[in-house]
């Protein structure tokens, strides 16, 4: 007698096995790009156990198959330094359950199981991606997995057309739900949090400036932040987005006062910016992840609006937490401004005892020459701009304690960091407070979003001296490359040094759809992060309140009832559970009027047993009756019949003919 096994505990057919190996790929080959390759190596133990039991060896893995793929995964986590706890040794973890797991999956409970995990790991896939390609990845897992789900619940009568079809109708139906969920639903804060400041490296300007130390940055054609002003756009000449500000100088670095390392020391309270004195621009600032805390404006700010973010003594902004992700702030800068008095302006006026004595001496004799601070920074300019200096991308290393000195009278070849420590270096010679700011400089404007980008190859740093009672900006490059300062950088490298051009942006600029290509899939990622990473529930709010009038918990819990009422019955629909009462086509339509009148037929009486009999009833409409079981025989069974307009009208006077 043969043994009753339970649903779930039946070994799943080949052919769902089958499924399960391509969407554990699915899931799988994505994290790859984020996580340590030796994921890939686990996987590919996995991968080559589940080949052999698609292939006919239907029975669990070995028991060293399973220690060495735990190995395996241990000291990778131990080899690959993700020993604390933070965001990727967990999501680590995860995918080493999963692929684990797979390794005994042959029943439908582990099946189902997997599956389950898969939801779960998608989920976690979006903390890592959450561009639009990452939602569209995202999209593909959880179809997959509802693919699978089919796959292991329809068993013997799996078939991949049927199977793809449902999943595709259950997401479409799910796509209402998800719609509302998003415009309407609160944005809870999280229960417990993962730290995930280790997640990648800091990008963008830090808080420390070497000479060259962001020449690396100018090869890099990954986004910044981009940038939207609700007006027209500034001046070209006056796109200088200043981030950190650096007055700490200790003979070749230059450092911020409240850094990265001290923030718990910083100031607690806000603190007032500069008033605007000249033309004001209104702008929304989206600024991509960095791991660092410094936020991006044009010089000056006069208004900033953001969660979370405060004002530091030297000027800058700040957020507490380090930006792990997008991060959206609106803005407000002004061309000129009115400074509020400045307190401990000796700060920016010291210099380390030792190094640079040549270039100190320079400076000194040339302040004697001078007569005033304004000439003084003249002449400075206007010796860069005589002299054989030249400016580039690839600078040479100047080592030595002496670096600037080294710089401005052998070398002469530097970034935008070299000449600006020069120059700050030599206003301070002279006791004129000066420091630098580090940013970005120009941008791109993309006509199809509106917006300018602002990429990490425009990182640029120059100086602000403390004349006639206010910060000046004042900007080296500019005499040693005026074009630098008045042109997008990709022009200017071209005309000047297109070897310095990073090999993608020259490909971009010589193949001009492929240049267009990048420029419309950057507006939509923008499109993306303000509508969608950055949307606002009070966005939402505020049409229907417009239109419908102030709404409250009760009008929410109404209209969520209906909703849901109306999606059930629709799902209900599709998915058979639900029958709607649909018209009987003709001539059965007609022949059930009759019925009604006259009495209902028989069971098993054909159409004409049935005239046959109504005509012994009504023997008065004997020949009406011979005449429409005629017609409804010719309409129902001959094949040539077409049942136009003019067989309807037929139809319908024989019927009422009868019913006289």
């Amino acid at each position: 007698m043969t043994q009753y096994v339970p649903v779930m505990r039946r070994v799943m057919p080949l052919s769902v096995l089958w499924v399960l190996l391509l969407v554990q790929g699915i899931m799988v080959l994505p994290f790859l790009f984020y996580l340590p390759l030796w994921l890939g190596a686990v996987f590919g133990l996995v991968l080559m156990w589940r080949w052999r039991v698609t292939h006919g060896e239907m029975r669990q893995a070995p028991r060293s198959l399973i220690i060495l793929a735990i190995l395996v995964g241990i000291g990778g986590l131990l080899l690959s330094g993700l020993r604390a706890y933070n965001l990727d040794s967990a999501v680590a973890l995860c995918v080493l359950g999963y692929l684990l797991k797979s390794l005994e999956v042959m029943r439908r409970r582990d099946g189902i199981f997997q599956v389950y995990l898969g939801y779960f790991l998608t989920g976690i896939f979006l903390l890592y991606n959450y561009t639009p390609d990452g939602a569209l990845l995202a999209v593909i897992m959880v179809l997959a997995n509802t693919l699978a789900l089919h796959a292991i619940t329809a068993d013997h009568t799996f078939r991949w057309k049927r199977g793809t079809k449902l999943s595709l109708a259950l997401m479409v139906a799910a796509i209402p739900i998800m719609i509302v969920g998003f415009l309407f639903f609160p944005r809870l804060p999280p229960l417990w949090s993962i730290p995930n400041d280790e997640r990648g490296v800091q990008t963008g300007m830090s808080d420390q400036v070497d000479p060259g130390s962001i020449a690396s940055l100018a090869q890099s054609t990954a986004p910044a932040f981009r940038v939207q002003f609700e007006g027209e756009l500034p001046p070209r000449q006056q796109w200088y987005w200043r981030g950190t500000t650096l007055g700490d100088f200790d003979g070749r670095s230059w450092r911020a006062h409240f850094r990265d390392r001290n923030r718990f020391q910083w100031p607690r309270g806000q603190l007032p910016l500069a008033t605007p004195d000249a033309e004001r621009y209104d702008y929304s600032v989206v600024l991509e992840a960095t791991q660092q805390h410094w936020l991006y404006f044009l010089d000056w700010p006069t208004q900033i609006r953001g969660e979370d973010v405060f004002v530091l003594p030297d000027g800058r902004a700040a957020r507490r937490n380090s930006l792990s992700q997008t991060y959206r702030y609106e803005a407000q800068s002004a061309s000129d401004v009115d400074w509020f008095d400045e307190v401990g302006l000796q700060y920016y006026q010291r210099l380390p005892n030792q190094g640079n004595e040549a270039l100190r001496q320079w400076g000194l004799a040339q302040r004697d020459a001078a007569g005033s601070d304004v000439a003084y920074l003249e002449a400075i300019l206007a010796h860069i701009r005589n002299e054989p200096f030249r400016y580039t991308l690839r600078p040479p290393l100047y080592p030595s304690a002496d670096s600037l000195s080294d710089f401005w009278f052998d070398g002469r070849a530097g970034f935008c960091s070299h000449y600006a420590s020069a120059v700050a270096y030599l206003a301070r010679v002279a006791d004129i407070p000066s420091r630098l700011v580090g940013g970005y400089l120009g941008g791109s404007y993309n006509e199809n979003g509106n917006y300018i980008q602002v990429r990490q190859m425009e990182a640029h740093v120059w100086v602000e001296v403390w004349l006639n009672g206010r910060w000046q900006r004042i900007d080296p490059t500019a005499a040693v490359a005026p074009g630098r300062t008045d042109t997008n950088l990709d022009d200017w490298l071209s005309a000047d040094n297109p070897s310095d051009l990073p090999f993608g942006v020259r490909v971009g600029r010589n193949l001009g759809p492929v240049n267009e290509l990048r420029f419309w899939w950057d507006s939509v990622q923008y499109q993306w992060q303000v509508s969608v990473l950055n949307y606002q529930q009070s966005n939402a709010l505020g049409l229907l309140e417009a239109r419908f009038g102030r709404i409250n918990p009760w009008h929410a819990a109404v209209f969520m009832t209906i909703f849901l009422g109306v999606l059930g019955v629709l799902m209900a629909w599709f998915t058979g559970l639900l029958h709607l009462p649909r018209r009987q086509a003709e001539p059965w339509a007609s022949l059930g009027k009759l019925e009604r009148q006259l009495g209902a037929r028989r069971t098993g009486e054909t159409v004409a047993d049935f005239m046959a009999r109504l005509a012994l009833e009504h023997p008065g409409q004997r020949e009406a009756l011979a005449r429409l079981a005629q017609l409804i025989d010719t309409l129902a069974y001959d094949p040539q019949a077409n049942l136009d307009a003019s067989r309807r009208r037929e139809l319908n006077q024989r019927v009422e003919a009868c019913l006289k």
